[in-house]
């Protein structure tokens, strides 16, 4: 069988909404509690299948896992000549970097404020603005076209599934 990057990481998604479903449905049943024997019923609770279908899902995941780890660490995403894994990590930078330059291009320039004992204090800016506003907007532009490229790539990179 043969799936993109994005179906496998939604498959992966399905698999752990699996087990949590699983492990969650084992809290309530795994127990029961009664007051005579008469009372006492079966509610269908297998510990040795519950664990088997938990190891299954687990080894499922596994293998998608590191399906996709090694898709990530070989294909290029040719707009920036760097790896799936490459471009995760430049997009988590530059996010990082969008949030300072962000608040570094709201400030305002000069601003004062009185002391307690009444005298004016003023704050100013050591940067130039235009310049601080031109880099967000590169970082905007950036991060977007990044984003199309990763998904891009994640929905055309097709992996064999064995």
């Amino acid at each position: 069988m043969k799936m993109c990057n994005t179906e496998i990481m939604k498959k992966i998604k399905l698999l752990e909404q699996s087990k949590f479903d699983t492990l969650v449905e084992e809290t309530r049943i795994h127990e029961i509690t009664y007051q005579n024997e008469k009372d006492r019923f079966d509610n269908g609770y297998s510990f040795a299948d519950t664990r088997e279908k938990i190891s299954k899902l687990d080894a499922e995941i596994r293998k998608l896992k590191s399906l996709l780890n090694l898709s990530n660490a070989t294909t290029v995403v040719p707009e920036f000549s760097m790896t799936l894994g490459e471009c995760l990590v430049y997009l988590a930078q530059l996010n990082r970097e969008l949030a300072i330059v962000s608040t570094l291009a709201n400030k305002e320039a000069k601003t004062t404020r009185s002391t307690y004992g009444g005298a004016v204090e003023y704050t100013v800016i050591n940067y130039d603005k235009t310049e601080c506003k031109a880099k967000l907007e590169w970082l905007n532009e950036t991060i977007a076209a990044l984003q199309i490229a990763i998904d891009r790539v994640n929905l055309t990179n097709i992996i064999e599934i064995k």
